[in-house]
C-alpha cells in the first residue's frame, strides 16, 4: 500500500512572524479529495516565527500533515529553497505545490482545481494562475504579467518553455508541478541558480497551463528577502539570472528579457542621479549593453543621456 501523499506542499520562512500563520492556514484550509503534506523549513529566524508556528500547530487538527523543520543555522534563501524542494521530492509525492511563508492562497479549492487539471492533462507538467499583490497599506492590484488576449476568450491557455523565455512571468505561490519534472542536480551548472532556473527546467518535460483563477496573494513588504535588497542589486540579479541561462544553457530566448533588464539598470542609474557618464560603473553598463546588443546607436544614446545627467547634477 502506498502511503505517500499525492501532493507535497513546499513552504519556507525567515523572520515572518507576522505572516506565517496566514500562509500556513491558507494551505491547511484547502478542501481536497486527496492527501497532501506540508514541508515547512524555517531558516533559523531571529524573530518569533518558530514559536508562532509551534503555538499554531500545537492543537491543530491537521498537525500531522505538517513537517516543521527548524534549521539550526541560517542557510540563506536559495539553499533553504533547494533543501525544502528536495524534502518534498523525497516524500514520494506525485506533485509539488509552492507557497512561501509571507504569501498565501486565497481560495480553499485552489489545490484541488490545479491537481484536477494536471491529472486530466498528461502533456501538462505545471499549472499556475493569476494572483494579486498586497501592499503595506492594504491595497491590492491584479498581476497577470501577460496580455489578456492570450486567453482568447477561454479560462486558460497553455504555454511552452519558449513562451516562458520570451514573456511569461509566474509567481511561486501560484505553481503546482509534477515532482518527476524536478531535477535539482542541474543547479551545479549555474552561477545564479534560482526559482527561474527551476521553472525553466521543469518545462524541459512539457507544457504548462495558466488559468484565470485569482487564487493567491503575493505580499510586497520590506521583509521580503528579494524586495529588501537595494534597487541596483535587485535589477542586477535579474539580469544575471537571464545571462546565466543564456550562457550556461544556450537559452537564447531570454535575450529580450536580458536587454529589458539592462535598460532598467541604466535607467535606474540615470533616475537616481548617483552616477553619470564619467562614473566607471555606468560606463561598464553601457559597454555590457553594447556587447549584448551590438547596437552602437543605443550605446551613443545612453552615453548622451549620461552626459546630460552629469550636467544636471
Amino acid at each position: 500500500m502506498n502511503n505517500n501523499p499525492l501532493v507535497a506542499v513546499f513552504m519556507i520562512s525567515y523572520n515572518q512572524q507576522d505572516y506565517i500563520v496566514e500562509a500556513l492556514s491558507s494551505v491547511l484550509n484547502q478542501k481536497t479529495n486527496f492527501d497532501y503534506h506540508v514541508f515547512l523549513s524555517d531558516d533559523a529566524s531571529t524573530d518569533s516565527t518558530q514559536q508562532v508556528v509551534d503555538n499554531y500547530l500545537e492543537n491543530h487538527p491537521k498537525k500531522r500533515n505538517v513537517t516543521f523543520i527548524k534549521q539550526k543555522n541560517n542557510l540563506g534563501w536559495m539553499p533553504n529553497f533547494i533543501y525544502t524542494l528536495q524534502r518534498c521530492q523525497d516524500s514520494g509525492a506525485k506533485y509539488i505545490a509552492l507557497c512561501e511563508g509571507d504569501d498565501f492562497w486565497s481560495n480553499e479549492d485552489k489545490l484541488q482545481k490545479q491537481i484536477d487539471l494536471l491529472e486530466s492533462n498528461d502533456d501538462i507538467v505545471m499549472a499556475c494562475h493569476r494572483y494579486k499583490e498586497l501592499y503595506n497599506d492594504g491595497s491590492t492590484s491584479d498581476c497577470p504579467f501577460f496580455r489578456k488576449d492570450f486567453f482568447q476568450g477561454k479560462d486558460s491557455f497553455k504555454f511552452t518553455q519558449a513562451d516562458f523565455e520570451k514573456f511569461i512571468r509566474i509567481q511561486t505561490m501560484t505553481i503546482v508541478f509534477r515532482s518527476n519534472a524536478l531535477d535539482l542536480s542541474l543547479r551545479t551548472k549555474y552561477q545564479f541558480y534560482c526559482d527561474t532556473h527551476i521553472k525553466h527546467h521543469i518545462l524541459d518535460h512539457g507544457a504548462a497551463i495558466y488559468t484565470k483563477d485569482n487564487d493567491a496573494v503575493y505580499r510586497v513588504h520590506g521583509n521580503n528577502v528579494f524586495l529588501s535588497q537595494d534597487e541596483r542589486k535587485k535589477i542586477k540579479f535579474t539580469y544575471d539570472v537571464y545571462k546565466d541561462l543564456i550562457e550556461k544553457n544556450n537559452s537564447v530566448g531570454y535575450k529580450n528579457l536580458l536587454n529589458i533588464s539592462m535598460r532598467q539598470r541604466i535607467n535606474s542609474e540615470l533616475k537616481n542621479k548617483r552616477l553619470n557618464v564619467f562614473d566607471s560603473y555606468y560606463r561598464q553598463l553601457l559597454l555590457q549593453q553594447l556587447r549584448d546588443t551590438g547596437s552602437v546607436a543605443l550605446f551613443a544614446k545612453n552615453f548622451f543621456k549620461g552626459l546630460i545627467n552629469t550636467k544636471n547634477t
